[in-house]
This record gives structure tokens, C-alpha cells and sequence, in this order.
């Protein structure tokens, strides 16, 4: 699963930089892409406590996470750009940003 979070968070920050960067708004058709991956995380973090936090703080995170997951099915829905930006790669991301090694994150910053 390490390997998919990692590619996963790839995918989202090179959409946030197109996004910020390049000014590609439309990016529903990248997300229609990467949704089974999205949804295999969300389930993965929802399966157990990987943190191995607080359970109150568990369960407000996943509480959370499934909004996210809402929000981003809502935006591509009504055709939102600027919300399926902010759901995707600014709540998602700091999701998948706990599983990602450092090592990771810069590399991918080298990318852009």
C-alpha cells in the first residue's frame, strides 16, 4: 500500500501544480482517473487505527476524510473546480502526506 500512497501523492501534487501553476482548472478528468486509487486509501485508512492515535482523534480524522471524499464527488458533480482543487489536493493530500516517507516529498518537489 506504501507504494500506491506514494503514487497517489504524486498524481495530486503534480494536479495542484497545474492547477496553481499553469492555471489548469479542468482537472475532473484526472480525478475520474485516479478515484479507485482514492477510494482504495480512504478504505485502507478507515480498516484500523494505523496511526495508532488518540481513538477520539481516529475517529474525527475519518470523520473528516469521508467529508473530503464527499466534497470531491460533489465537485466533480457540479463541475467545481476550485472546491474539487481544495477537497483533492489540499484536504486529501495531508492525509496521504502521514504516509509518505520525507524522502518522498522532496523528490516530488523536484518533479515540479
Amino acid at each position: 500500500m506504501e507504494e500506491k500512497i506514494q503514487n497517489l501523492y504524486g498524481e495530486l501534487r503534480n494536479m495542484g501544480a497545474l492547477f496553481l501553476i499553469y492555471q489548469k482548472r479542468d482537472n475532473i478528468e484526472t480525478t475520474k482517473k485516479i478515484i479507485p486509487e482514492i477510494q482504495e486509501f480512504v478504505l485502507w485508512f478507515l480498516e484500523k487505527n494505523r496511526l495508532e492515535i488518540d481513538e477520539t482523534v481516529y475517529q474525527d480524522m475519518s470523520r473528516n476524510l469521508l467529508e473530503i471524499l464527499e466534497d470531491i464527488l460533489e465537485a466533480m458533480k457540479q463541475r467545481d473546480m476550485v472546491l474539487l482543487h481544495d477537497a483533492a489536493v489540499n484536504g486529501l493530500l495531508e492525509y496521504l502526506q502521514l504516509f509518505v516517507e520525507s524522502e518522498q516529498e522532496e523528490a516530488t518537489d523536484d518533479d515540479l
